[in-house]
């Protein structure tokens, strides 16, 4: 059960089947909300109206392909997660190529009740990933901030010998992060 909001971006081109995702996803998500689009253009355009905390996708649609709408959300939104709710991904090769493409997971429309566990499972790991992210971005504000700290004292300190290769030594660095 997730008891927080969450917004949920469907994309299903038949809307009983966006229906019946969504009532599923209530059972277990009583407060989610939801954007939905039936198509690329609808896509394009709603993708960008806000944050989603998941995308949940059919795998074909007329005129567009699950996997572009997949590419495209990691391309601009790469930290969204994305969960393939299809009735295609009935084998075993859609499915690899669905994940190796970026995917982080998938459930058959005709097992919905798979829905709940791996969606808590994918928002978790989401939660995960974006804790991850910012301890890294600290880490790296701290050494920038410490590099300049060490080349600003190199560079008002008195000359010594391997001043200058330090000096170089220390800019380098910066360039490396």
């Amino acid at each position: 059960m997730i008891s927080r909001v969450i917004k949920v971006f469907i994309l299903e081109d038949r809307q009983a089947e966006a229906e019946l995702t969504k009532r599923t996803i209530l059972k277990f998500a009583p407060n989610a909300l939801f954007t939905i689009a039936s198509n690329e253009e609808d896509f394009l355009k709603k993708i960008n109206w806000g944050s989603y905390d998941v995308m949940m996708a059919d795998y074909n649609l007329p005129g567009y392909n699950g996997l572009e709408a997949l590419l495209h959300v990691k391309e601009h939104f790469p930290q969204l997660p994305f969960i393939f709710v299809t009735g295609t991904l009935n084998n075993e090769q859609a499915a690899a190529e669905a994940i190796l493409s970026g995917a982080d997971g998938y459930v058959l429309k005709s097992n919905l009740k798979a829905l709940e566990g791996t969606t808590v499972k994918v928002l978790a790991d989401s939660v995960k990933k974006i804790e991850e992210a910012k301890e890294n971005q600290q880490r790296i504000s701290r050494r920038k901030l410490l590099l300049n700290k060490v080349k600003t004292l190199l560079s008002d300190g008195e000359d010594f010998s391997a001043k200058q290769e330090i000096l170089q030594s220390v800019q380098e660095l910066e360039g490396l992060l």
